[in-house]
């Protein structure tokens, strides 16, 4: 697979940050995006493999803008990296209307405003793969995660619909599902909340979070070899699979998961299957 050109959302922390200072070691071009570019370049330094770009992304103009400076600056885009987001965890009842339209504008709509924007050069290209980072809970629902769930749980079947559409023109497509890792995706600045509204949830909610937060910083997952990983399986000919569960956290959710919708299917089978035109 062809690796050398890289555009990655979200690159100023998290994953988007370590792959990126990653790539730029093994000498990849990297045209990074974000909202604070003075951070990036504080990170990385200044190379000449690195395009940082101030991004809103949900601009179109803004977006395109950056793609045809990455193109004219390297000549292609090898890899897509949509990384870009924020976690929201909270009751959906509780959950308004702005916060839960806010959480898919950026973390959704994003993603296919960059991909659609990357699409034309790809196809020109007849080449190019593209990651969307999604998240086990875009694959298994959990309490108090409605609106973050239903994000990704979008990007997973927007993700899998249009690797169909792309594989006959030479580009492909891969979705990855991270569990848990040591990034600082609970940290309040990366977490959006919400308020207290109703009693009724106190209890179940407060005991919920409480247990979550003992887990910052000591998730199971180690985020450098989690970009080591990303990074190696462009390495080979072969294209990187639709489907990427990350973590052992992640393998159990799924793997019981799909245990649980056999188990679901069996129950009315007969039923659910003898609806046909008699």
């Amino acid at each position: 697979m062809k690796n050398k050109v890289w555009f990655i959302t979200g690159a100023s922390q998290g994953f988007g940050l370590g792959i990126t200072k990653k790539l730029l070691e093994q000498g990849h071009k990297v045209a990074a995006t974000t909202r604070n570019t003075k951070k990036l370049i504080d990170e990385l330094g200044t190379n000449k493999n690195l395009l940082a770009l101030k991004v809103d992304l949900s601009n179109q103009k803004e977006i395109d803008e950056a793609v045809a400076k990455t193109v004219a600056e390297f000549g292609s885009i090898d890899i897509l990296l949509n990384n870009a987001g924020y976690g929201q965890l909270w009751t959906f009842e509780e959950s308004t209307d702005k916060q839960i339209r806010e959480c898919f504008e950026v973390n959704f709509f994003g993603t296919i405003n960059v991909t659609r924007s990357v699409l034309p050069v790809m196809r020109k290209q007849k080449y190019g793969h593209i990651f969307t980072t999604s998240s086990i809970w875009g694959y298994v629902g959990v309490p108090y995660n409605s609106t973050y769930a239903a994000v990704k749980f979008a990007t997973d079947g927007w993700t899998e619909s249009i690797s169909h559409e792309l594989k006959p023109l030479g580009i492909t497509v891969s979705c990855i599902k991270p569990g848990g890792f040591r990034t600082n995706f609970l940290s309040s600045g990366s977490l959006i909340t919400g308020e207290e509204t109703i009693l009724d949830y106190k209890e179940g909610r407060d005991k919920w979070f409480n247990n979550l937060a003992s887990f910052d910083k000591q998730q199971d997952g180690d985020p450098e070899r989690y970009c080591d990983f990303v990074i190696n399986i462009t390495k080979t000919d072969k294209a990187p699979p639709l489907h990427i569960f990350t973590g052992r956290d992640s393998y159990e959710y799924a793997e019981n998961k799909i245990k649980q919708i056999k188990e679901d299917m069996e129950i009315l089978k007969t039923e659910a299957t003898d609806l046909h035109v008699r």
